[in-house]
Order: C-alpha cells, then sequence, then structure tokens
C-alpha cells in the first residue's frame, strides 16, 4: 500500500490565483480564480478550504510552490507564506518551475512545447519542453528573450502563452508560428506530477534556496538565437 501523503501546492505568479491540496489520498480541493491582488488572498483561501476539508497545516506533510517567472508580487506573497509555513511547522518545501504547469496539460499533443508571457520593455520569459511518450522534458533553463527572436524559433515548438495579446504581436511578426489559441495559465495542480516526482527522490528545497525566480536583464543572456 503507497503511503498517503498530504500536500498544499500553490501558484500565483499569473492573474491566475492557484490553490491546490491533495489529502486522505484520494480527495482533492483545486481552486482557481482570476483575481486582482489574488496572491493576496492566499491566507484566507488556505484557511477556508481547511475548514471546509477539516484539516489543517499540521495534516500537510509537503508543501509546493510555483517559483515563476511571473508577477514579482505574488512570488513575494506565496513564498513569503511558504517560507512562514515551512519554518512554523518544519515541512519540507518543493520548488517547480511554473511554466511546467502550464506546459503539462498539452504534453499529449506530441510537439515540442515553448511557454512565454510578457515581461514588459519588448521582453518575453521563456521556457521550452520536449515531449516524450506523454512526459515533459524541460530544455534548459527559463530564459528572457527579446519578443522580436520568436521570428526564428524552431517550427517544430507549439508556443504557449496566458498573455493573449502576445498572441496577435506574435503573429504579426511571423504568421507561420505555431501557437495555442487559448490562454494557458499556471495551475497548482499541475505541478503535482513533478512535485510527487521529486517527493519520492527526496528532492527538497533548502531553505536557503527557496527564492522566486526572477529574471532580469543584466542577469539573463537576451542575444543571439533562442
Amino acid at each position: 500500500m503507497s503511503k498517503k501523503v498530504n500536500y498544499l501546492a500553490v501558484d500565483a505568479t499569473s492573474a491566475n490565483f492557484s490553490l491546490y491540496i491533495k489529502y486522505d489520498k484520494d480527495k482533492e480541493i483545486n481552486i482557481n480564480r482570476k483575481l486582482k491582488f489574488g496572491a493576496s488572498q492566499l491566507i484566507n483561501y488556505i484557511d477556508k478550504s481547511f475548514r471546509g476539508a477539516k484539516i489543517d497545516l499540521s495534516d500537510i506533510d509537503v508543501l509546493v510552490i510555483g517559483s515563476g517567472p511571473g508577477s514579482f508580487t505574488g512570488l513575494r506573497i506565496s513564498f513569503s507564506v511558504i517560507k512562514a509555513f515551512m519554518i512554523a511547522k518544519r515541512k519540507p518545501v518543493i520548488m517547480v518551475p511554473s511554466f511546467y504547469s502550464c506546459a503539462y496539460p498539452l504534453r499529449s499533443k506530441s510537439i515540442d512545447l515553448a511557454v512565454i508571457s510578457d515581461a514588459r520593455r519588448g521582453l518575453i520569459y521563456l521556457s521550452c519542453f520536449r515531449t516524450k511518450d506523454g512526459d515533459l522534458i524541460k530544455q534548459g533553463k527559463e530564459k528572457l528573450a527579446r519578443l522580436d527572436q520568436l521570428i526564428g524559433i524552431d517550427k517544430k515548438y507549439l508556443l504557449i502563452t496566458y498573455d493573449s495579446h502576445l498572441r496577435d504581436k506574435i503573429l504579426s511578426l511571423n504568421p507561420r508560428l505555431n501557437i495555442y489559441s487559448k490562454d494557458v495559465f499556471p495551475k497548482a495542480k499541475y505541478l503535482m506530477p513533478l512535485a510527487e516526482l521529486y517527493y519520492n527522490k527526496s528532492k527538497f528545497t533548502s531553505i536557503d534556496k527557496l527564492k522566486p525566480l526572477y529574471l532580469h536583464p543584466k542577469t539573463c543572456q537576451i542575444r543571439g538565437k533562442l
């Protein structure tokens, strides 16, 4: 019999505030809300969810957080909450790149995936994934790139974004690129496949490495080919 593991996962990197709780092995709470300043309501949603499920933080075995890139405010608040829980209750934490959760529901497309979002000032966040037998394999680190660099991206990629205005800009640059037609937001539930894999390998995040993924032009290579 497999061990029952209770998870609390959050992602507040986009306009979609996302909370996922897996408990009592097969029960779950899955909340996704388009909220202004949604991260500021994180504690309230966790509290309401715990009370509704008649559990508390002590019942949670593992904390999972979407590490970005994305909203500076959302990352700052969600990391502060998770770090506080980690310290107060001595709970292990697993960080999962937020773009993984965007690519995960489209992994069966039998095409490589590139997740992008608006980083402002003509820049985008970019993360590429290879798909193989229904699995996602991340290709390198998240990048900060110029929007016009997407003109030369390999057409084998299906571009995914939750910033709808980017689709129009990208198609104006290169109408032949393959772009998914719907917004795909980071969701805490889709952090779980990788989180559970990390848990089984005891691959946890130490408190000194529990930091959001912030990408800045001064610290990221944005020249050359993607």
